[in-house]
């Protein structure tokens, strides 16, 4: 395939002594997450799901998302005809059976490719890349609404020259507001710009100039219009919130230690959810923060596990990890006091991408997995909560 993003993160080294600080808070959070009271309830048909959505063309998925207040999903595949060449394809599929609906467009036997960002307020909006080799130009098309099953608008970022749009924000709420920030194409150049974006009305907000010195995840706080930031620096992990107005930063380490896999965020509380991969001193965390306090607290993962993607349910206020000991996988269900309420196993996940995509309205999810013996991210897999 053409050249694509992709996060990967290295742990950081630590010194024994400061080990043995996050530790201690790591048991003094589950002490204090052991005593709330237990009022989750789930759902009766809890587990892993029997909805299997199998791509019309057969081939790998590159991007997905669904509906969160809808009944469709959306996805984006290629197949690689091994002589640099694919076919690829975007389509809508049913969430309650997993049956493709409509094949939204399909090219065959070219350089070009699709690829799903996300839906926003029932509008989806995919990547599609195209142009001669090594001269591509990226369009941002929408399907609005997503039902219609056709491209028929575009979002256009202000995408400055030599630059490229890096990632996006999801949306916990499926509104059509999001954070957005693009990096430059030239190597050592560490300027990045930061903006907020509605993608229905194809409006932007200012241009925010951040560094981008280490790989960056990002949320949105849709209450305070701020950009919500994890990155991976030195000994600790960082947060920072950017106000996509006026621009002002504010920024505070991580109880715990390690790259940072996940984030997602509960606009409603201002509470951040993280993931860490942990040190060869400490185990991988889940962390919690309150972002206008910063401060918060950190819980130890399960068994040998490592935390991937975190995805938040307004409706509930569940936040959902993905998880996996590289043999078996699964999700995480955790309260804003950092219990855990339910693991859900699934099949096995790619470490990246991981995304949870939820309709949190009919509890239901789904995630990617690997199918053997290819070896590849061919299927998305259903799961209730």
């Amino acid at each position: 395939m053409n050249a694509k993003v992709s996060l990967s993160h290295q742990s950081a080294a630590v010194l024994l002594g400061l080990c043995c600080v996050a530790m201690l808070t790591v048991a003094s959070a589950n002490a204090t997450a052991a005593t709330q009271a237990d009022e989750f309830q789930a759902d009766p048909a809890t587990g892993s799901g029997s909805v299997i959505v199998h791509p019309q063309l057969g081939g790998q998925i590159l991007g997905y998302d669904v509906d969160r207040n809808g009944t469709e999903g959306l996805l984006s595949e290629y197949v690689s005809l091994g002589n640099g060449n694919n076919n690829v394809a975007t389509e809508t599929f049913d969430l309650k059976t997993g049956k493709i609906l409509k094949v939204v467009a399909k090219t065959l036997n070219t350089i070009d490719d699709y690829v799903t960002q996300g839906i926003f307020q029932h509008v989806g909006l995919v990547l599609y890349q195209h142009g001669a080799q090594n001269d591509f130009q990226n369009d941002f098309l929408t399907i609005n609404p997503l039902s219609s099953g056709k491209f028929n608008g575009k979002w256009t970022p202000p995408i400055k020259k030599n630059y490229q749009l890096w990632t996006t924000s999801v949306s916990p709420e499926g509104m059509a507001n999001i954070a957005a920030f693009q990096l430059s194409n030239d190597v050592g150049n560490t300027t990045a710009y930061i903006f907020s974006s509605n993608v229905v009305a194809n409006t932007f907000g200012p241009q925010i100039r951040f560094a981008a010195d280490r790989l960056t995840l990002l949320a949105y706080d849709s209450k305070t219009n701020q950009a919500v930031l994890a990155f991976t620096s030195t000994i600790h992990a960082a947060i920072e919130t950017i106000d996509l107005t006026s621009g002002k930063k504010r920024s505070f380490k991580t109880v715990g230690f390690g790259a940072v896999q996940g984030l997602a965020v509960d606009s409603a509380s201002g509470t951040a959810c993280i993931t860490l991969l942990g040190s060869p001193f400490t185990p991988p965390t889940v962390e919690f923060y309150d972002l206008a306090k910063q401060t918060g607290f950190a819980v130890n993962m399960p068994g040998l596990n490592v935390g991937l993607d975190v995805e938040f349910d307004h409706i509930h206020k569940l936040f959902l990890v993905a998880e996996t000991d590289f043999v078996n996988s699964g999700i995480l269900v955790y309260d804003e006091n950092g219990s855990l309420k339910e693991t859900i196993p699934v099949q096995e996940l790619p470490v990246s991408p991981s995304l949870i995509a939820l309709n949190p309205s009919k509890r239901i999810g789904f995630v990617p997995v690997i199918v053997e013996p290819q070896h590849e991210f061919l299927e998305l897999q259903s799961f209730r909560y």
